[in-house]
């Protein structure tokens, strides 16, 4: 069972956000239920420090009015506790979305406090969280990306590879990865068609890994993917923002 976790300091936006997960757990029964339910994050942590289950789901209000925690921190101390739990933040102004790279936080969705808006909000996430997590079981988890350098075959797991880049010798490509780089003979092309949604060509030399993105810098036309620099092209920003936002 996944457990699921709320954190707003506004009482009456905070029950109607449980009262909507709750609803769709139940109609869709999933495997999934409410467990913590306060305005207070430091109640949040203590819940989660004891907790046996990690990897839980987390709705947060990005505007916490706490002394110590606002929706970022609360998330950044989250992250420590439960390194693949899924965030979802609660805001009203979905601009502050970006302000999740200060913090390196990979946040799944943004619920956007409105009374006529925010129960479909809720039920597209719970949709695609369940289909994800379904897929996930059904993946093996050790996927990799084979690549070949002259007559040897190496096997890089998907999660480590930050992204590629096209080299400077005529039909090769870089993969960058969590723990080095190689060359090899290929194609950026069907590279990409191969990694499918978790990749996004920011740059017709760039394809990087979505869910490795930790700064975005627009204004130049950069992003970081772990702490390497790739372009972003003009064409891509805006399809590289509703990537970000909308997942």
């Amino acid at each position: 069972m996944i457990d699921i976790y709320l954190c707003d300091d506004d009482d009456m936006i905070r029950q109607q956000i449980r009262d909507a997960i709750e609803k769709k757990i139940m109609i869709e029964s999933y495997d999934m239920k409410v467990v913590s339910s306060t305005g207070n994050p430091g109640e949040c942590l203590d819940i989660l420090q004891k907790a046996v289950n990690k990897r839980n789901i987390y709705f947060l209000d990005v505007e916490l009015k706490d002394p110590e925690f606002d929706g970022f921190l609360l998330g950044k101390e989250i992250r420590r506790l439960d390194p693949n739990g899924t965030l979802i933040y609660i805001t009203s102004y979905r601009e502050l979305a970006f302000r999740t790279f200060q913090y390196h936080l990979e946040a799944f969705d943004y619920i956007v406090k409105d009374p006529g808006k925010q129960k479909d909000s809720i039920d597209r996430c719970l949709e695609s969280l369940h289909l994800r997590l379904q897929d996930e079981t059904k993946k093996d988890i050790t996927s990799v990306f084979t690549a070949k350098i002259g007559d040897t075959l190496r096997h890089i797991p998907v999660h480590e590879i930050l992204f590629f880049e096209t080299a400077a010798k005529p039909h090769h490509v870089i993969l960058h990865a969590q723990n080095g780089r190689m060359e090899f003979s290929g194609n950026l092309n069907e590279i990409e068609k191969q990694m499918g949604e978790t990749f996004i060509r920011t740059h017709r030399s760039y394809l990087a890994a979505v869910g490795k993105i930790t700064e975005v810098n627009l204004k130049h036309g950069r992003i970081k993917v772990g702490n390497l620099e790739c372009m972003v092209s003009r064409k891509m920003k805006s399809i590289l923002l509703e990537r970000i936002v909308e997942k």
